[in-house]
């Protein structure tokens, strides 16, 4: 952008946003091109959750993927769920740092100055905006008009790519279990792959092989056993997070990617499944329903940078080790 208006700009970032092939490549597009717009510190996307009403970080510049991570709010706190019910944008410049205010708003920087704006999508209030900065820089009534406009824009590409999502979903969900087919696991995790090296954060992989399905088979026919698998993956979804691919790898083998896991904690939530298949799962009763596990975290920028033959060959070593050690085992390795 040769020239910073605020036309030039929306109609640089809206060019680069419809663009994107997903919400979260366009929310990179539109932080990256807010920060060349106007200097800030940092600038977030926070969502309410419609089910849990817990404040969400969909996405975020300047702060750090662990701070994502562990961020968690029951809800917004009065004034920025103002801006949010009354979809009105709100500045603040010199906010005592001991008030309550800057503590409810506050995210990972100590800040100066900051602009919060609503996310509006359908004409309803889902989130706002935030940025701020430090050092005694102020926001003007300019920043908080961009920064309004930029949150009715998110509104409007959240919606398109919710629709687009669950068209697409439908075509890539396999019919039998009800996971992702593993042609849609392949890009998701190649992107998982590369932001995990620009982030610097761990990715903890697993192929979870469902034992009794073969068994189900000879006994009770395809149609049992599809129903088998269908309520183990019921279960593992209800213990990973919207952010990990769970998919159909085999015929009764699902692999499984848990983002920014390191080794300890991807064994604690291997154990947690294991154990959640084997007490929630009923099938036909007469079966003890175990599931094998072989796992692999790769935390070195090396270890991701492998081919998916060469992680998932390791993976494959790991699931023939666990099955090899008796029922509803996991072996859980590091990838060099």
């Amino acid at each position: 952008m040769s020239e910073k208006t605020l036309g030039g700009w929306l109609v640089h970032v809206m060019r680069q946003a419809d663009a994107a092939l997903s919400l979260e490549e366009a929310l990179h597009v539109i932080m990256d091109s807010t920060k060349e717009f106007f200097p800030c510190q940092s600038v977030a996307v926070l969502l309410i959750d419609d089910d849990t009403k817990e404040l969400r970080i969909k996405i975020s510049r300047q702060i750090s993927y662990t701070f994502v991570k562990q961020y968690h709010r029951q809800g917004p706190g009065p004034t920025a769920e103002r801006v949010v019910l009354e979809q009105q944008p709100l500045l603040l410049n010199n906010l005592a740092t001991d008030s309550d205010t800057y503590r409810n708003l506050k995210l990972e920087h100590d800040f100066t100055s900051a602009v919060l704006a609503p996310i509006i999508k359908e004409q309803r209030g889902i989130g706002y905006v935030f940025s701020d900065r430090g050092n005694g820089e102020e926001f003007n009534e300019s920043d908080l008009l961009h920064l309004q406009v930029l949150g009715y824009l998110i509104g409007s590409l959240i919606q398109k790519f919710e629709l687009a999502h669950e068209r697409k979903k439908l075509s890539q969900i396999d019919d039998a279990s009800g996971a992702l087919q593993y042609k849609a696991f392949v890009p998701a995790l190649a992107t998982e792959l590369q932001r995990a090296i620009e982030h610097s954060y761990a990715i903890g992989l697993a192929l979870i092989s469902v034992e009794a399905f073969r068994r189900y088979i000879e006994t009770y026919g395809i149609d049992a056993a599809h129903a088998l698998l269908a309520e183990v993956v019921s279960v593992v979804k209800q213990h990973i997070r919207d952010m990990d691919i769970l998919a159909r790898f085999g015929a009764d083998e699902f692999v499984l990617c848990l983002s920014g896991m390191t080794r300890d904690e991807a064994r604690d939530k291997l154990e947690q499944l294991r154990e959640a298949v084997g007490r929630k799962v009923v099938g036909q009763a007469e079966f003890e329903i175990d599931v094998a596990i072989g796992a692999m975290v790769l935390e070195s920028d090396a270890s991701k940078r492998h081919s998916l033959q060469e992680i998932l060959g390791a993976l494959g070593k790991q699931l023939v080790e666990a099955k090899a050690q008796g029922p509803g085992a996991i072996v859980n390795g590091l990838m060099e």
